[in-house]
């Protein structure tokens, strides 16, 4: 990553023009219809792994970090962190997955490269431009959603210097040592995300357990006995001493902490950022549905979120 030195010490003039890409991008993130293509989001990160990724300190702004991913070969996706004392910090995933939340940070997903060069026919351009660098190239594309779904930068090495083509499909590829400074890539967006995850409030109280026997804990704001993990209307997530998510087989009664024991009487959603109505059922001992409530699931990836309410 010897490249980040040279980074850092751009003239005023380059910052200045990364940041007028980025905020373009944003801009045109922001007023996309749908099917939009988000390119960056606020407030999210990927799970970090020390044998595969890279972080790099000192790096003032998130406009140099995507910079920095899309040079660095195997990057898919950036984080920038605000940080004081190491002025920024840089995060470089080869492989993004398990989206979490973070706090003071930024995230950008990178293009994925096509091994080689789409040789494309005329009904497969959709346009080309002009374009100083691939950031506007990526932009370009963004702004097609649904239909631009590949895109080759011309670098100032090539034969066409400065030039980005716009591209529905990629099926035909040459070898790209032939064609110096060419990048075909697939463009990639950020997928629609539910932000529960990320808002969220815990049931952690190992009464919540089943192996926790009876009790008189109460998931009711103004109840006398009221679970000391409870506040009311909210998502939550089971996490802690509580366990990792509501048990889907039928509770047993005066278990969990308390006397009508509660239970999924559903299947949990099986895939990512997918939300469901369901329901919970409590037993009273005699019936296993005695009354019950309704609620929705979200299937966060690795973990769900619930919204609840008092029960009644």
């Amino acid at each position: 990553y010897v490249q980040l030195t040279k980074q850092l010490q751009y003239s005023t003039m380059m910052a200045r023009n990364s940041l007028g890409i980025w905020l373009s991008l944003l801009s045109l993130c922001a007023a996309q219809d749908v099917p939009s293509c988000p390119l960056t989001m606020k407030g999210v990160t990927w799970q970090f792994n020390n044998d595969t990724d890279n972080s790099m300190v000192s790096v003032p702004n998130k406009y140099l970090c995507y910079e920095q991913c899309l040079k660095t070969e195997g990057c898919r996706g950036a984080t920038w962190q605000l940080n004081d004392i190491a002025q920024g910090v840089c995060f470089l995933f080869n492989n993004p997955k398990d989206l979490r939340m973070c706090h003071y940070c930024e995230s950008a997903i990178a293009p994925i490269p096509v091994d080689g060069v789409c040789n494309s026919s005329d009904d497969d351009i959709i346009d080309m431009y002009d374009a100083n660098n691939e950031l506007e190239c990526i932009k370009r594309c963004a702004s097609k959603p649904g239909e631009c779904q590949f895109y080759s930068y011309f670098g100032e090495g090539s034969v066409l210097p400065n030039k980005c083509m716009l591209l529905k499909t990629c099926a035909d590829v040459t070898n790209a040592e032939g064609c110096p400074d060419i990048h075909s890539k697939q463009i990639q967006c950020f997928p629609p995300i539910q932000k529960e995850c990320f808002n969220y409030k815990e049931l952690s109280d190992a009464s919540r357990r089943e192996d926790a026997g009876a009790g008189n804990f109460c998931d009711k704001e103004d109840s006398e006995s009221v679970s000391p993990d409870w506040v009311g209307k909210s998502w939550y997530r089971v996490t802690g001493k509580a366990g990792n998510f509501i048990p889907v087989i039928q509770a047993y009664y005066q278990r969990c902490g308390t006397e009508y024991s509660g239970y999924l009487n559903d299947s949990h959603p099986e895939n990512q950022w997918e939300n469901k109505n369901a329901t919970v059922c409590f037993t009273d001992g005699e019936n296993p549905c005695a009354f019950e409530k309704d609620i929705e699931v979200t299937n966060c990836g690795t973990y769900h979120v619930y919204l609840l309410d008092d029960v009644d």
